[in-house]
């Protein structure tokens, strides 16, 4: 309870914000970090941008016991993360916390130690978190959760039921530990087509009890590290498609992603070499499947030195990767090869 204590033909992209964006070519998308997610060495869909869930669920569909309205809920949560550019990590975390408040449900009713406590998370009449009726809606009572979550100082490396207990403030710091790995199977199971369906290998960097771990235990550092140099991902490349609104390229897949350009593509026509910007820990390289199937074979990987800037690539050629999660790359490492897998089309190669 907040406030009081309680029982294509090859082209590079490039962009600098804070939200992952599908892009319609080999893109690169470079990313404000938001630190690492979950456990401070975690690698993969831990740290990975969060998305709204793809799972449509209804009816008697049931994951772990919650189904209907409760995975509905589930699901509003994990879009206000997404929203405010949180990792998948955070998106757990807002499960968890709505559970162990509410069982997700939204409720009318606080409890004794906070009676006027209402809604997902049981906010209080405080003023901090809104009206009655922002508090009793879901998107926008997860989405205060999250603001409050982003002022917690290292909340990234906590424990997450510590982490959670830095916003809600609960009397037990440790009361949301049992719902960690429940909150863990919901959004896994919301992050597909429909519960029920198998998950991408990204998602066995999240352990049975919902904890975050290294994906490669083999992970190495490639090159000299510490140069502090930047390096052209793509040198030589011609710009195919600029930031922001365009036409929607003939031949792929239109969605707002794609007619709302989140990257800045660049295109040598396929063949070269996708290079390290400059040192970094790669925490995703796979080639995508299920949703991520547009991003054809990707990477994903944050700048070792402060900022901590995070990196996206994308629609590389399948087979072509060169390293994997956990390694750790200097800047102008080969990571892979310009490719058009994914949401991607030769339309954008030209110069």
């Amino acid at each position: 309870m907040p406030g009081m204590a309680k029982g294509k033909g090859g082209c590079l992209g490039v962009l600098l914000l804070p939200l992952i964006a599908v892009v319609l070519s080999f893109g690169l998308i470079l990313m404000v970090a938001l630190g690492t997610p979950g456990n401070a060495e975690a690698n993969g869909i831990c740290a990975a941008p969060g998305v709204p869930p793809v799972a449509k669920p209804a009816g008697s569909t049931s994951v772990v016991g919650f189904s209907g309205e409760q995975l509905k809920n589930a699901g509003a949560i994990m879009s206000a993360a997404a929203d405010l550019d949180l990792p998948v990590s955070a998106q757990i975390l807002g499960v968890q916390a709505a559970i162990g408040e509410s069982t997700l449900r939204v409720i009318d009713f606080g409890d004794g130690a906070g009676p006027d406590s209402r809604g997902l998370f049981q906010q209080r009449e405080n003023g901090a978190w809104g009206s009655y009726a922002d508090r009793m809606n879901p998107q926008i009572s997860a989405t205060n959760f999250f603001k409050a979550l982003k002022k917690v100082e290292g909340w990234e490396g906590l424990e997450p039921s510590q982490a959670i207990h830095r916003v809600q403030r609960n009397a037990d710091p440790n009361h949301y530990k049992p719902f960690r790995s429940t909150a863990a199977s919901i959004v896994k199971a919301l992050s597909v087509e429909k519960p029920g369906d198998d998950l991408g290998s990204e998602f066995d960097d999240i352990d049975p009890n919902g904890e975050c771990k290294e994906t490669s235990p083999d992970a190495e550092t490639i090159g000299n590290l510490g140069s502090g140099t930047w390096v052209n991902p793509n040198p030589g490349a011609t710009m195919t498609s600029p930031f922001g609104p365009r036409s929607c390229p003939a031949g792929a897949t239109c969605n707002s992603s794609t007619s709302d350009h989140k990257g800045v593509d660049l295109s040598k026509k396929g063949g070269a070499a996708v290079l390290a910007p400059t040192d970094m820990k790669i925490t995703v390289a796979e080639q995508g499947q299920g949703w991520k199937s547009a991003y054809g074979t990707y990477i994903i990987a944050k700048q070792v030195e402060k900022p901590g800037l995070v990196f996206e690539f994308h629609h590389m050629v399948h087979g072509s990767l060169l390293v994997k999660p956990g390694d750790t790359v200097a800047a102008g490492t080969p990571l892979a090869t310009e490719g058009t897998t994914g949401n991607s089309t030769r339309a954008d190669a030209k110069s």
